[in-house]
């Protein structure tokens, strides 16, 4: 599906799954992201779940997951409005913390080119085939094994993700009318405890 009618890439980070009228935005934050605005907004979300979420496990995954999240986009976001000032860089993205009254939602989205694009869709199709039992022995092998010469972690970011949400991860990958880059919006989901 192709993109045709935005008013520029802003528009493409938006939340893509349907903020419903039951839903309460505790955070929304499109711009640069970087390591140190990761913990920022880390904090945030630790301190609100702090407040409001009694189980420590679902704290614990919740906030495992926002951090994943967020390093994909510092680590894989492609933008020409990355910055780089010394040995920090800046990408764009965007990310939503939303809740209805049985689950949390985290969505992020950014920008990828096609080479992240096809290793994002085929990764995330496989996971999304798999047992939690199957994905939790993948995050285990992914620790001992060296990383990909594409990978810019240990490479289990989405296995981390996918073993401590309540659903399967979804995504949706558009492709711009112009240049060869697509909007990548992925949405992970955790029951209330």
């Amino acid at each position: 599906m192709q993109i045709n009618d935005l008013q520029g890439k802003e528009a493409v980070l938006l939340p893509l799954f349907t903020l419903q009228r039951q839903n309460a935005v505790e955070l929304f934050y499109t711009g640069y992201f970087s390591q140190q605005h990761i913990v920022s907004l880390g904090n945030v979300i630790r301190t609100w779940l702090d407040k409001h979420e009694s189980s420590a496990v679902t704290r614990r995954k919740l906030f495992s997951v926002f951090i994943e999240m967020g390093q994909n986009i510092v680590r894989y976001s492609s933008d020409e409005r990355f910055l780089c000032t010394g040995q920090d860089e800046l990408r764009f993205g965007s990310v939503c913390f939303h809740m209805d009254t049985s689950h949390y939602y985290l969505e992020t989205a950014n920008l990828v080119g096609p080479e992240a694009s096809s290793l994002l869709q085929t990764n995330l199709e496989v996971l999304r085939t798999m047992t939690q039992a199957e994905i939790r022995d993948a995050w285990k092998q992914g620790l001992r094994a060296e990383a990909p010469t594409t990978s810019k972690g240990a490479n289990i970011g989405l296995l981390t993700m996918a073993r401590d949400t309540s659903a399967p991860l979804e995504y949706r990958i558009h492709p711009l009318a112009a240049g060869n880059l697509s909007a990548f919006h992925l949405k992970a989901t955790f029951c209330h405890d």
